[in-house]
């Protein structure tokens, strides 16, 4: 299905979502005889979702209602919800209320939301974690809070691991920050018949995230130093490593250049693959529909490689939440804001969803770390966390950079060629956008 189909799909969901929900509040309506409010939320509504939604309705019976509008990542990627979401926004919210932006949205979505200062005091903020607020600002102006963090991670299948000679060396290895040129040689003890590492390598925002960790790795001042100028030594060797594991190395196969998060994650369970790119909300994402149980209950998680000469990285994830400033309810969608941000709904998310908690408290406060002692593993993992630019035209240009490094992966342009594309079309782009 293409974008523009699943666009006009989407709008199509959307308002017929709209028009169940109207109806059944109008009865509702009718039948306690109150003015309800009513908050639309647009996410992708998980089971932690469902649970907090469904807890706050009941608190909250009468006087407002959250009705959820879902974008599931069977039916979307995170380049078309965005497309879809902004299409949405333009047409003055659609009857969204509240709606969540991947963490490198902000900056394009903040012309349609409303400024979150006044409704945040600094105590507020100070609770929530100091990475995961990098990314709320807009012109040093709050629009966004988090709702959930996630860092890149590695998974691998312990199962077929420890059927290796040195599986148990392996392993090891894996959890102690391997490093790239340790990683590939890892090829040499596994079945041929099955891939040693997949990563999403379609053309969209899931590659660039494995570009980036690779070049921050190497130099963590990038973008402060060098802009989007990707004629550099660093992006080359960033950009190799991605098209050599395909090609050189042949430890990744090149149909990854098919996949999206969900494919990828499909294929490597399917063909019995031992190590994957991933988020570590994977092992809750695809409870409810699993590819195939038997295998999924021996995937477990380790850090990225990281070349030799570079530090251990991961990109910074998850999503924040953003208000639309078309909304007339905004106080009401606050207070909700502030009951999804609370330690219970934090909680949540954290144990039915697979999401990081964004309140420092998690991972310092002696009652969350007894209750849950891999704490201290997280918090560790999130110190290796690097964000991808704040520009208000990132979403662009990574879709230039993600159409040109796919077509490096394909073998279809050479390193030197995607970088000087990208970086020539970015450049253009800046022109036109100054011109008008």
């Amino acid at each position: 299905m293409t974008i523009k189909i699943k666009q006009k799909w989407g709008l199509a969901f959307l308002v017929l979502v709209t028009f169940i929900y109207v109806i059944i509040n109008v009865l509702d309506f009718y039948s306690i005889g109150v003015d309800v409010k009513e908050i639309y939320f647009a996410d992708r509504i998980t089971a932690a979702h469902e649970i907090i939604i469904e807890k706050y309705n009941r608190l909250n019976k009468g006087r407002v209602r959250v009705i959820p509008i879902d974008f599931p990542n069977y039916d979307f990627s995170t380049n078309e919800r965005k497309e879809l979401l902004a299409r949405s926004l333009r047409g003055r919210g659609d009857g969204i209320d509240l709606f969540a932006v991947d963490v490198v949205w902000v900056q394009r979505f903040a012309k349609w939301s409303e400024p979150l200062d006044k409704y945040f005091s600094r105590d507020e903020r100070a609770r929530l974690l100091k990475s995961a607020m990098e990314s709320c600002y807009n012109d040093s102006v709050l629009v966004a809070v988090p709702l959930d963090a996630v860092q890149t991670v590695m998974y691998y299948r312990e199962d077929l691991l420890l059927q290796l000679e040195q599986g148990r060396e392996i392993i090891s290895k894996v959890k102690n920050q391997i490093t790239w040129e340790e990683f590939i040689k890892l090829k040499k003890y596994t079945d041929n018949n099955s891939p040693l590492y997949i990563f999403p390598a379609a053309d969209y925002e899931g590659l660039i995230c494995s570009f980036t960790e690779l070049l921050l790795s190497i130099k963590p001042d990038y973008f402060e130093v060098e802009g989007f100028n990707l004629m550099t030594q660093e992006a080359k060797k960033a950009l190799t490593l991605l098209v050599d594991l395909v090609h050189k190395y042949k430890v990744t196969p090149q149909i990854v250049t098919e996949f999206t998060e969900v494919p990828s994650y499909e294929y490597f369970i399917k063909n019995d693959g031992y190590f994957i790119w991933g988020w570590p909300s994977y092992d809750k994402d695809f409870i409810q529909s699993p590819f195939d149980p038997d295998k999924e209950k021996h995937l477990r998680k380790a850090p990225l490689p990281h070349f030799k000469e570079g530090k251990p990285t991961s990109v910074i994830g998850g999503w924040n939440l953003m208000i639309s400033k078309f909304s007339d309810k905004k106080e009401e969608v606050v207070e909700f804001v502030k009951y999804l941000l609370s330690d219970e709904s934090q909680e949540i998310f954290y144990t039915e969803a697979g999401y990081y908690p964004v309140i420092e408290k998690f991972y310092t406060s002696e009652e969350y770390i007894l209750k849950y002692p891999e704490a201290h593993e997280v918090k560790d993992h999130l110190k290796t966390g690097v964000h991808r630019p704040a520009h208000v035209e990132y979403t662009r240009y990574s879709e230039i950079l993600s159409h040109f490094f796919e077509m490096a992966i394909r073998n279809e342009i050479s390193v030197d060629g995607a970088l000087i594309e990208s970086t020539n079309a970015i450049e253009e782009d800046k022109v036109i956008t100054k011109q008008f």
